[in-house]
Parts: C-alpha cells; structure tokens; sequence
C-alpha cells in the first residue's frame, strides 16, 4: 500500500514541479513582477536593483514561511513566474539566488505539520528554476536518505532535479558542478531504499549525463558513474534472500536509457569498454540472484517481470554499448522471457538460467 500511495505521489508531484505557475494573484503586492529590465539585465545589478530584488524575495519567503496555503502558493507562483520570465538572464538568477536560497535552505531545516511539508516541498520547487549552484546544492542534498528521513520529499527533489539541470541559456551550472551531482547523487541512491524514490534517481542521473554543458570528458565520467550506480544496486539485490523492489527501478530506468542509446547522437558518448563490463558483470549478479530468489519471483508477477525485464533491456543495452550482440548475455535473459511470452515452464526456464550463468563463469 505504501509503494501504491507513492506511485501516485510520484505523478502528483512531478506534474506540480514542471506545471507553469499561474499568473501570481499575492494580496496587495506580493505578486507583483519585478521590472522586466531587471530580471533581463547582462550587467551586475545596482545597489538599487539588489534592494529591490531582495526587498520582492524577503516578502514572498515571509509567505512562504508563515502564510496559509493561497499565500504559499501565490508566493511561489510569484517567484517562478520572474525566474521563468522571457529574457530572464544568469545575472538576474543570481542575485535573486542569494536572496532566496538562504530563507528556503532554513525552511527545509524546519520539522513540523503536513503544512511544513508542503512549505519545504514548494520551497525545492523554487529552488528548481533558479539554476545556480547554490540552489542544485540544496535539491541534490534533500536526495540522501541518511539525512532526510521524508520519502516523500526525497521523491519530489529527486523528479525535479532533471529540470534543474535543464542546458537553458540562463543555466549557471557548469560542467563541473553537473559532475559533481552526478557523484553526490550516485552516492545517495545507493542508499535509498525506496525504489520509487531511486528510479527518479536514476532518471536524474540520466538527465545529468545527457546535458549538453558537460564536457566530453565529464560526460564519460558520469556515465561511468551511472553504471557503477547500477552495478551497487545490483549487488544489494544479490545479496538478499527474497526479491528486491530495487529492481523495479533498474528495470524502469533502463527503458528510459535505451530509448535514448537508440539515438545515435547520444550512443556515440556511449562506446567505453570499461561501462560495458560493468553492465555485463551487473546483468550476471542479477541473473544469480534471479536463480536465488526464484520460488519469491515465482510467487510474485510484477517481481518477476522486473527481472526478467531488467535481463532482457540490459541485453539490448550491451548491444548498443558495444555495437554487437553478445550471445552469452543474450541467452541469460532470454529464458525468463520465455516463460512470460511463450509459455515455457518454471523448471524449464530455471534451468536455462542456471545454464547460461554457468557458460558466463
């Protein structure tokens, strides 16, 4: 049951964190936009400016803080709205990034309510767009779940950090500081056990990869953290007993990889020999730990289907990587979906399995 509630969670939360707000309605003027010749300036602002910007941020966090829920949600809407505005420029995302990150970063800090809740979670919505480092700091930092216990709030930082690390030309996320996400991110995931909060990991960390502001040589370094990512989890999915929801995550977060290996453009940063290993030793764990937990599979479809679906998209996966079929690999994922899709028996398929992970060593 707690899996269903934050599957639709997930949904919820995600549409908010990529809906446009609507146009801000504050009381008197809290939702007011700053002037479009601030928000768009390529110069450093003005001490004038700056009151001014700090003046619209300090109001809209004090709603944020204390006010009922139209006031939060004004505000919110009130902050977006100028971060989104056309014309919007790094310079401006800046100055308006010192003004805000420190109230939200204090806002976060607060336990409390459910009205708390939603206080911090609107609050990481802002964070999103105002692409500075200092505000991707806090999102990523809300992802570990040694420090933020809330699977909830890790979820919805987790679904928003892909349009936080969005390449739009007001972006002040660099290449190095994309990379370094990636790891803090890569680090976190392992750790979650929570597999819907780690699938938006993943998917995270597949937006990362895919920015156009890396270099080449950061853009092969996250890639290969990535896999090393799937090969952890991997290996906690082996080393238990019973099936591992984990791999639900693995298996959904390679669908969404492989659509984007199909695109040449993208397979090309793909071709590392050392990242196909990886795959290939992760695939083989998992095949292992399928034969372990096979009577828990058995009992339990939607596992089964992970793990066979984990097999049969990390097989196509190494054919991309390596722009070549393996056989071996191929015929470790190939008797699971037998069973699903031509109606082989268990014993049928287990002893495939155990026949191929044997040919693999």
């Amino acid at each position: 049951r707690r899996s269903h509630t934050l599957t639709g969670l997930a949904t919820l939360v995600l549409a908010a964190g990529i809906a446009l707000p609507a146009t801000a309605q504050g009381r008197g003027d809290a939702g007011r936009p700053l002037d479009r010749a601030l928000v768009s300036t390529t110069r450093p602002l003005s001490n004038e400016q700056q009151a001014q910007v700090k003046a619209f941020a300090d109001a809209q966090l004090e709603a944020l803080a204390q006010g009922d829920a139209e006031d939060m949600i004004a505000a919110r809407d009130a902050i977006i709205q100028d971060a989104r505005r056309p014309g919007v420029t790094g310079v401006f995302l800046r100055a308006f990034s010192s003004e805000l990150v420190p109230g939200i970063d204090q806002m976060l800090q607060q336990q409390g309510d459910g009205m708390q809740t939603m206080r911090a979670e609107n609050g990481l919505r802002i964070l999103t767009f105002l692409r500075t480092p200092e505000a991707l700091e806090i999102i990523v930092s809300t992802t570990n779940p040694v420090d933020v216990k809330d699977d909830s709030r890790r979820l919805v930082a987790a679904g928003l950090l892909p349009i936080a690390v969005e390449a739009v030309p007001q972006s002040g996320l660099g290449s190095a500081v994309l990379t370094s996400t990636a790891r803090r991110l890569s680090e976190h995931l392992v750790e979650d056990a929570n597999w819907i909060v780690v699938l938006e990991d993943l998917r995270a960390m597949n937006a990362i990869a895919l920015n156009q502001n890396l270099t080449k040589e950061n853009r092969a370094e996250v890639r290969e953290m990535q896999f090393n990512a799937y090969a952890r989890l991997a290996n906690g999915i082996a080393s238990s007993d019973t099936p591992s929801p984990i791999a639900k995550a693995i298996y959904r977060a390679m669908l969404g990889l492989r659509e984007r290996l199909l695109d040449n453009s993208t397979a090309g940063d793909m071709s590392n020999r050392q990242i196909a290993n990886t795959l290939r030793e992760m695939l083989k764990r998992i095949g292992s730990a399928a034969v372990r937990q096979w009577n828990g599979l058995e009992a339990d479809p939607a596992m089964f289907q992970a793990y066979e679906g984990t097999l049969r998209v990390g097989a196509q996966l190494l054919s991309l990587l390596e722009r070549r079929q393996d056989p071996r690999i191929n015929a470790l994922a190939a008797p699971m979906t037998a069973m699903t899709e031509k109606g082989d028996s268990s014993e049928q398929a287990l002893a495939g399995l155990k026949a191929a992970l044997k040919n693999l060593g």
